[in-house]
């Protein structure tokens, strides 16, 4: 309700009110461009490209609830892809995909939360960021920019993080943790667990995940991070995955190497429709060859 909405800005700022107006100031400029556009309640038509497109680049994904009701939200670091992100949208904008994951999923999560456990009251959620297969040209600039985005939206809902878990962490990670650490507020650092053990961090998310709830990529039997993505599954669904298959790819052509080609095997299953996003300045054009034939 709006007292423990009210509770949740003064706990950010340990009950100093001129503080609190302070971040309520910082943060009102961007709430009220997002809010003028209701939140981008189609995402599609605020960003110019379906979801499963950006999350093929950036997959943070909310996939189920914990034992006391928060949703979960998982992101795979080492799948995301700067230049993919680049190639679709521009930074400048990108906060949209973030205002409609909170404003429309998000809230969705935390009803169902509700319904899972009905001693959940609070908004708040949990977030365990898999670093497996990151590697260092991963983490640029762009990928900063891409989290201070994604900050400057949570700045209108703090304290809504129960906790965060960063696994798979590899052992050169406690550098970039040093300097993500200065982005992030200390009572929110203070809710985050890095592990470095892939054994340790199952082990602690099935203390915070029933089985049932917890994605097949993590040894549970909910729905795996990539059917959540599709939108293919729930935790509460028994409908049968859809036989449509989506492969999205990145082609980067430059100026020594001005044509990129993508081969796509369709093993007589059927027909392929191809859509293409590209920012290019100058534009880009596209063939589609079957075999040796040009088809459009």
């Amino acid at each position: 309700g709006e007292a423990y909405a009210l509770c949740r800005w003064l706990r950010a700022r340990k009950f100093d009110v001129d503080k609190v107006f302070e971040l309520l100031d910082q943060a009102r400029p961007n709430f009220e461009v997002a809010r003028s556009s209701d939140f981008y309640p189609d995402f599609e038509a605020a960003l110019g490209f379906p979801r499963s497109v950006f999350l093929s680049q950036y997959p943070a994904i909310f996939s189920g609830n914990a034992r006391n009701g928060c949703p979960v939200m998982y992101l795979r670091t080492g799948l995301i892809c700067p230049d993919g992100i680049k190639c679709l949208v521009s930074f400048d904008v990108a906060d949209r995909f973030f205002w409609n994951d909170v404003y429309y999923g998000l809230r969705s999560h935390l009803a169902r939360g509700r319904e899972y456990n009905p001693d959940f009251a609070r908004c708040e959620n949990i977030g365990v960021y898999d670093l497996k297969g990151l590697s260092r040209s991963q983490v640029t600039s762009d990928t900063f920019e891409m989290i201070k985005v994604a900050n400057g939206v949570m700045a209108s809902f703090p304290e809504t993080l129960h906790c965060l878990l960063i696994i798979n962490a590899p052992s050169w990670f406690g550098f970039i943790w040093a300097a993500i650490r200065k982005f992030i507020d200390p009572r929110t650092a203070s809710k985050i667990e890095v592990f470095t053990s892939q054994k340790s961090s199952i082990a602690r998310m099935k203390e915070l995940i029933d089985e049932t709830q917890l994605p097949a990529d993590y040894g549970g039997s909910g729905p795996s991070l990539d059917q959540a993505a599709a939108g293919s599954g729930s935790s509460s669904s028994s409908r049968p995955c859809s036989k449509l298959v989506v492969a999205n790819h990145l082609m980067t052509p430059s100026r020594k190497h001005k044509e990129r080609t993508h081969d796509v095997d369709l093993d007589g299953r059927g027909g392929v429709t191809f859509t293409i996003h590209t920012r290019c300045r100058s534009g880009a054009t596209a063939a589609l060859f079957r075999g040796e034939t040009l088809v459009s």
